[in-house]
């Protein structure tokens, strides 16, 4: 019998292009396969679509921020290793967004700016051993 092992697939959801670009080679220079959603609703889209080992959302962000975002999610997959990423807002600090990610449900909280080495040791830590 033959044990296959699939790449880990990781949806980032962020509405910055440049931000979403750059995450996106980084973590695929990490083995990860990376699906992309500029916001929570195409998030959402990406999700019902395929298997998703783990996701990485923005916080702030248009049409649906990340905050539903992770509300919806949770409703669809309770066990689903959620990683919330944000740099606050002109009203909110960082830790402020991200204490009301790890409320909704975000399993781990970063604060931008990422480094991508504690993101992607963020998200080995999510997948089974």
């Amino acid at each position: 019998m033959t044990t296959q092992h699939h790449q880990p697939i990781v949806l980032l959801v962020e509405d910055d292009p440049h931000v979403r670009a750059m995450l996106v080679e980084s973590l695929t220079g990490e083995g990860f396969v990376t699906l992309e959603a500029a916001n929570g609703k195409e998030g959402l889209a990406r999700f019902a679509a395929g298997k998703v080992d783990v996701v990485v959302t923005d916080i702030l962000m248009p049409e649906m921020e990340g905050l539903q975002f992770i509300k919806a999610l949770r409703g669809q997959a309770p066990e689903l290793p959620i990683i919330a990423i944000s740099g606050g807002a002109v009203h909110l600090s960082p830790g402020c967004n991200l204490e009301l990610a790890s409320m909704f449900g975000a399993t781990h909280v970063i604060q931008k700016p990422l480094n991508i080495d504690d993101l992607a040791a963020t998200i080995k830590r999510c997948l089974p051993a």
